[in-house]
């Protein structure tokens, strides 16, 4: 049974792609996981910023509550990455974590 809960998801500008899920996970990691943090290769966490740093790209910043200045191309090939990402995470965490996607991407169409 995984000890560490922790919800994928993204938030934009906080850099940030992981977030506790029970208290356990925030006792030790706080509310939003740096991933350099975590047990995971440095290949790794490096991909966990780049996909926060493309996902912000995603957002209007004059008005965030416009629609995306992403083409369907680049949503569904970030959408690609980001659901690799979730995978390798998973695997790379081992048994003690388990990883919700809460992230709303699908695999491209």
């Amino acid at each position: 049974m995984p000890i560490y809960l922790r919800e994928f998801f993204f938030d934009p500008g906080s850099g940030a792609c992981l977030w506790s899920g029970n208290d356990a996970t925030k006792d030790k990691w706080g509310c939003s996981i740096e991933a350099h943090l975590l047990p995971l290769p440095e290949n790794t966490w490096r991909f966990a910023h780049h996909l926060c740093s493309w996902y912000d790209t995603g957002i209007d910043w004059t008005y965030p509550p416009d629609p995306s200045p992403w083409e369907v191309a680049e949503r569904d090939r970030f959408n690609v990455a980001a659901l690799r990402f979730l995978e390798m995470l998973r695997v790379q965490l081992g048994p003690d974590f388990e990883v919700i996607d809460r992230s709303a991407t699908s695999a491209a169409t």
